[in-house]
């Protein structure tokens, strides 16, 4: 292939071989020699033959230089000379300068469309476009499921409930986001959020008063359970709590729960345990890997948290009894 100047605003790419040399030699019969009663090629308008026979006769050694020219075809009837000229000289199609540009710079591209690719898109076409792109059945099936996704993903409204999940920040070294539930730890306490199904309003519903759930509480256990007695979250703890001085509330449609340790600094520890024992890795024993925090040790940032004097003096530099996390905004409920 081979790209011509053919005055100072057009290309044309071109085709060279011995074929095309001998079509635009002189009007005679390309099989047999014949100069009486010639008809052109309808296809290439390049060959003669003299009958249907020789055209017949010859179609094996004819057919690799015959092609449709569409450009020449479009300006047959405006510009025979022109038209004529292109298909004696192979011209298949006329670019303009930003076609050109193109072709160069598939020509210089390390990926992507070759410049074969985009010259084989242009031949014979009166107006040269890129190809389309194509995709495979598994492709198209996987763009309709992401832009199906992504269209009910922006029809959905932000409720209040979404708002306050969305606001509860983890540290990652004192808690997780297990999907289901959030949970974050003090040196005195453990906090898990839980979001709670829809459920009818009700102006008790913050204070815990009439809700659609009920906590229960022991030392070593904890449950969750809706108004229909099923199921929500249920387990063993990681460690021994102080139910009596835990509690729970219903706020926005977010459960949480403020469970007290047993052993804390402050208080007590168990017997050959320091405070690093207090550390939870998780909130109910048997959690699974990825509701598990990873680390071997307490990290250095657990020993900066909040924590709760013995004999009820109150909460060690805090003030109130609901403790959040270092750098946790403390979320403010109306009444």
């Amino acid at each position: 292939m081979e790209v011509a100047a053919a005055g100072n605003q057009r290309s044309c790419i071109g085709v060279t071989d011995e074929g095309a040399m001998m079509m635009s030699s002189g009007k005679a019969c390309a099989n047999c020699g014949a100069t009486a009663n010639l008809l052109k090629c309808s296809r290439c308008h390049q060959a003669w033959f003299c009958s249907v026979s020789c055209q017949k006769q010859y179609w094996p050694f004819h057919k690799s230089v015959c092609r449709r020219n569409d450009f020449a075809d479009a300006l047959e009837g405006s510009e025979p000379k022109f038209a004529s000229w292109m298909r004696k000289h192979g011209k298949i199609a006329v670019l303009k300068d930003d076609e050109v540009d193109r072709l160069e710079r598939a020509g210089q591209a390390c990926n992507g469309t070759t410049r074969e690719e985009v010259m084989s898109s242009m031949y014979g076409r009166a107006d040269p476009k890129p190809l389309p792109p194509s995709y495979t059945p598994e492709d198209l099936k996987k763009m309709k499921e992401k832009e199906e996704a992504r269209l009910l993903e922006s029809a959905k409204v932000a409720t209040i409930e979404d708002k306050s999940w969305t606001s509860i920040r983890v540290d990652p070294d004192l808690g997780l986001d297990c999907g289901a539930y959030k949970w974050t730890q003090t040196q005195a306490q453990v906090l898990v959020y839980l979001k709670l199904p829809p459920q009818p309003f009700s102006r008790y519903s913050s204070f815990g008063k009439n809700s659609q759930v009920e906590v229960s509480l022991e030392p070593q256990k904890l449950r969750v359970t809706s108004k229909g007695q099923e199921t929500i979250m249920s387990g063993t703890l990681y460690r021994e709590i102080k139910c009596d001085e835990s509690t729970w509330y219903v706020t926005d449609g977010i459960l949480e729960i403020c469970l007290l340790k047993r052993y804390r600094r402050g208080l007590a520890y168990q017997k050959g345990e320091t405070n690093a024992n207090t550390y939870w890795k998780s909130v109910f024993k048997e959690a699974s890997q990825e509701e598990t925090l990873c680390l071997r040790y307490p990290p250095s940032s657990y020993y900066d948290t909040e924590w709760k004097m013995e004999g009820g003096g109150g909460d060690h530099t805090t003030q109130g009894r609901r403790r959040v996390a270092r750098g946790e905004p403390k979320r403010v409920t109306a009444v």
